[in-house]
């Protein structure tokens, strides 16, 4: 479902003041553990208000997560190609060091961790035409790169030497 109408026609600081308890409750806990009883507490809305906005939880979380990608991709450039490597891989780098100050970190951290599973997996997005499987090739690379990355942080200058290397040819 989504988020309702009803959710869409608050007030902008109240969505917000929802979302930013979405974020941190989700940003805290696996969705198996969060609890709607502390999203309400820390939003200061009630139990039956988070209802009438979101089906259940995961509803909540996908709402959440659906802002939280979009957000991500609007930083990243067009369509990727071999010919625009190194702005994606600037891009990534640039997402991964900010992420701490876009407050993304913790939910895409407990994403990759424990709610992709837990969500089941939808396949890759099939490419078509005459770049299609190259472009799916890179996609997927950069996906898994980022995924890494978020989740072992450490490993960030390896694992984006990694990514060059493969894309570019280049050791």
């Amino acid at each position: 479902m989504m988020v309702s109408k009803t959710f869409e026609n608050l007030a902008e600081e109240k969505q917000l003041r929802i979302r930013h308890s979405l974020l941190k409750e989700f940003s805290t806990y696996p969705l198996a553990e969060a609890q709607v009883a502390r999203i309400v507490a820390d939003s200061g809305i009630a139990r039956g208000a988070f209802y009438k906005y979101f089906t259940d939880l995961t509803d909540a979380y996908n709402y959440v997560l659906g802002v939280a990608l979009y957000e991500i991709h609007r930083m990243i450039p067009e369509t990727p190609t071999v010919d625009n490597v190194e702005t994606y891989i600037s891009t990534i780098e640039a997402f991964v060091l900010e992420t701490d100050k876009t407050g993304y970190k913790g939910l895409m951290t407990q994403h990759y961790r424990y709610n992709e599973g837990f969500l089941g997996n939808e396949p890759s997005k099939l490419m078509v035409g005459n770049n299609g499987p190259e472009q799916w090739a890179i996609t997927v690379l950069y996906h898994q790169t980022i995924r890494d990355i978020i989740l072992d942080p450490d490993t960030m200058t390896e694992r984006m030497t990694q990514l060059r290397t493969i894309l570019t040819g280049k050791h």
